[in-house]
């Protein structure tokens, strides 16, 4: 029988990767375990041990397999997407639930991989690069045409969540994965994973649907430019360059996503119909969001930057009161569409054709799409 307050050796080392890589402090597991920081630090220092009981609390909130206390070393150390807003001292203040959301992110890009290689799959994306001294408004125009995106198609989408969702799939074919996570919206709208095959583009699904439907042009944009990046709330909306490459990519994948979903010829025609009082029909015809349909109507010089800000600032103040263009969305959801709705059609269904090539066992399909068994059928029957 297993003693609960059995003291467990865990090596230092690995202790303390599994604390720094969840984003908890000691001050936290004082708090959550009810012992002292001094405690703490000596199971961190390995003078003393925590007991099993302490350790599958620590799993659950780390969100991690209680066997990973057991590892003799740590494992690799967690690589984040590029992010400029480091402290100085370098660290990063990211929250637990973002750095989770990136891990969760890093594993299915992993996983990925190794399941293209099992099907004899290219992990290379379809896309031709494109560098900062091209014109982002030229750039949305061929891609448009090259995705079949017509005026017609994009007025077809009855709502914002079809114009994502046809969009993911458009780019999914072209060989980049696009996960929708959790985290919070203060840490990031959204990043690129780029430092490895395949690509991956991960959109905060905390935003609202409008918002994440700009965030995944805006990543689709640092994609093209082959300039990874973390992309937070507010940064450059007006999508004016500054003088640093920062400032000047961020802008131009601002401009390229706007443009994309607001064509200058269409966004000038539909201003003159319904004027500043009615913006907001703009918006709903196309599928985006207000601050969108601004930045747009801004950095094409039909409204001033003063009516810009007094508009936008009216938009945070509402969002600030709780007010919001739209549901999050997922409730109620099984775990079936929840697996596609988060790690999107291309990384299901690799997993299912490796499940069904025999490379991977049933069970281990389960945990890749963290489905339950009896919605297993769910995904199969729609695939």
């Amino acid at each position: 029988m297993l003693r609960y307050d059995k003291q467990i050796p865990v090596n230092p080392e690995v202790f303390r990767w599994l604390r720094e890589s969840s984003g908890w402090t000691y001050g936290d597991i004082s708090d959550k375990l009810e012992v002292s920081v001094n405690q703490v630090e000596d199971w961190e220092k390995g003078k003393k041990s925590p007991t099993i009981d302490n350790l599958k609390v620590l799993a659950k909130e780390y969100k991690r397999p209680l066997a990973a206390f057991l590892l003799s070393n740590p494992g690799e150390k967690q690589t984040l997407p590029t992010d400029y807003r480091k402290l100085p001292d370098g660290s990063y203040s990211l929250s637990k639930k973002s750095l989770f959301a990136i891990r969760k992110a890093r594993n299915m890009q992993t996983e990925s991989s190794e399941l293209m290689e099992n099907l004899h799959q290219s992990v290379e994306p379809d896309v031709e690069f494109v560098s900062l001294k091209d014109d982002p408004e030229l750039v949305s125009s061929n891609e448009r045409e090259k995705m079949n995106i017509t005026l017609e198609v994009q007025r077809k989408w009855r709502t914002p969540y079809d114009a994502f969702n046809g969009l993911r799939e458009i780019i999914e074919h072209q060989n980049i994965l696009v996960f929708q996570l959790s985290a919070d919206l203060d840490d990031f709208r959204g990043f690129t994973l780029m430092d490895t095959r395949p690509f991956a583009i991960v959109v905060n699904s905390s935003d609202i649907i409008q918002a994440r439907l700009f965030s995944l042009l805006h990543e689709y944009a640092h994609i093209l430019l082959n300039k990874p990046a973390m992309c937070i709330p507010h940064e450059g909306e007006i999508g004016i360059a500054g003088k640093g490459e920062r400032e000047r990519t961020e802008a131009w994948c601002n401009r390229f996503a706007a443009s994309f979903l607001l064509p200058t010829n269409v966004i000038e025609a539909d201003f003159s119909t319904f004027g500043m009082e009615n913006y907001g029909k703009i918006a709903g015809r196309y599928k985006v969001s207000l601050s969108t349909t601004l930045t747009r109507l801004v950095s094409l010089g039909l409204i001033s930057q003063t009516e810009y800000r007094f508009e936008i600032n009216k938009l945070q103040a509402a969002e600030s009161n709780g007010e919001d263009e739209s549901k999050n969305g997922g409730m109620g959801e099984t775990s079936a569409t929840k697996a596609r709705r988060e790690k999107g059609d291309s990384f299901v269904s690799l997993v299912l054709e490796n499940s069904q090539a025999g490379y991977i066992t049933s069970s281990e399909a389960l945990n890749y799409l963290d489905v339950k068994t009896r919605h297993m059928k769910e995904l199969t029957e729609s695939k």
